[in-house]
């Protein structure tokens, strides 16, 4: 009696430790956060019941440099060398990893940044410890060709107003310290409306001041709308729309006067030229039977152009997040908050093809993505997942039966 409760002790904790089995990890370490140009710094990849590909890298390899990847099954060390002033993270990214207990698949990354001091100075050429640098980043004279501005070395902004037929101004800086660089300046195109044009002063010693000219280019007709409770003007020009692949000039007509748009044939959009009140072009889809704007998220991507949409159902599981591609923010969908991956919905507009992509945010690619194969994955683990919950069940209940009839039978035999 006594070797059949042991017994059933011991399957029951057997079940109960095999369903808490602590999943592997991994993490980063570096034995400084901070280091040297010309040094090195040493990043440990701890790796705990997990074995597979890892890729250790740096994020800009010009500020420093090192990584590999390779098949790792225990604690590993890289170093890195600072080779210019900057920050860069370095990333260990399990590739095709596999956790030891439960034969899953990890598929997550983990950062750590490094801040490398010692710099370079404007010339490319490396510093000279013993030499003081100027910081002087202002400039001696600004000037805008044919326009007075009226300059004045502390003063940083400048206000100018120009006629509607103006397509270009041509700005002059002149540094008040030789060593000193300009960028910004020259020959500068113009929109419709206002035109936020910034002139940079970068000191020897790497300090910048921005000088800033605002400057209004007269609209005697403005074509106003608006979208999502902010003010636009229609942009009028052609040359101040960037079109995207596979779109080309056409006609359209807004508020009865004609402007220059882009269409795709492909997919049908028009783009439109919206511009902001600091003076910010944007692509705006146009429906001309709604007369509704919507912005234009182009992610680019390899061979891959995705305009970006709302998609009407979300895979079982996932959940919206925001998401940095390029310059915009939009939409997307995590399964894992410790993933680097996520789902984007929209069109292609090579093809016109509607659908889900799979959107690694550290190699920045993207992929078509089936989520029917998601939701028999899903199948397939709920199976496995109820045949285990069977299987214990069932042990269970044999192990009490025999328990019970152990004890008649006791009891039978001391009658």
């Amino acid at each position: 009696m006594k070797k059949i409760i042991q017994s059933f002790i011991f399957v029951i904790s057997f079940i109960l430790f095999t369903s808490s089995i602590k999943a592997g990890s991994f993490s980063i370490s570096a034995s400084s956060r901070n280091v040297s140009v010309g040094n090195t710094v040493k990043i440990t990849v701890n790796i705990s019941s997990l074995a597979g590909k890892f890729k250790i890298y740096s994020s800009d390899n010009s500020v420093l440099s090192g990584g590999a990847e390779d098949w790792y099954e225990g604690s590993t060390s890289l170093y890195f060398t600072a080779k210019k002033k900057g920050s860069a993270t370095v990333t260990v990214k399990a590739v095709d990893v596999a956790d030891y207990d439960t034969g899953n698949a990890v598929t997550s990354s983990k950062s750590i940044t490094i801040n490398v001091g010692g710099s370079t100075n404007n010339n490319s050429k490396p510093i000279d410890i013993n030499k003081t640098y100027s910081s002087d980043n202002t400039l001696k004279d600004l000037k805008v060709e044919g326009y007075n501005i009226d300059f004045d070395k502390s003063k940083l902004e400048y206000n100018l107003e120009v006629d509607e037929d103006v397509r270009k101004i041509n700005v002059k800086a002149i540094t008040n310290d030789d060593n000193a660089i300009v960028k910004g300046d020259g020959e500068i195109s113009l929109t419709d409306g206002v035109n936020n044009i910034k002139i940079i002063v970068v000191a020897e010693n790497g300090n910048e001041k921005v000088y800033s000219i605002v400057v209004n280019v007269k609209d005697l007709n403005p074509i106003k709308v608006k979208v999502a409770g902010k003010e636009y003007n229609v942009v009028k020009r052609v040359e101040q729309l960037k079109a995207p692949d596979n779109f080309r000039v056409i006609t359209a007509n807004i508020d009865s006067k004609e402007i220059p748009a882009l269409y795709n044939d492909i997919t049908g959009y028009i783009l439109v030229g919206l511009k902001d009140k600091n003076g910010n072009v944007k692509l705006y889809v146009y429906n001309p039977n709604t007369s509704s704007y919507s912005i234009y998220n182009e992610m680019s991507f390899n061979n891959v152009k995705l305009y970006y949409t709302t998609p009407t159902n979300i895979p079982k599981g996932f959940k919206k997040v925001k998401i940095i591609v390029g310059d915009e923010e939009v939409e997307g969908y995590k399964l894992d908050n410790d993933s680097d991956f996520y789902l984007v919905y929209g069109m292609n507009v090579n093809t016109g093809e509607i659908g889900w992509y799979r959107y690694d945010s550290v190699d920045t690619t993207l992929q078509r993505y089936e989520t029917n194969d998601l939701e028999r994955l899903s199948l397939i683990n709920n199976r496995y997942l109820i045949t285990i919950v069977v299987l214990s069940i069932s042990i269970l209940v044999l192990l009490l039966f025999t328990l019970i009839l152990m004890v008649k039978i006791k009891k039978n035999k001391t009658l």
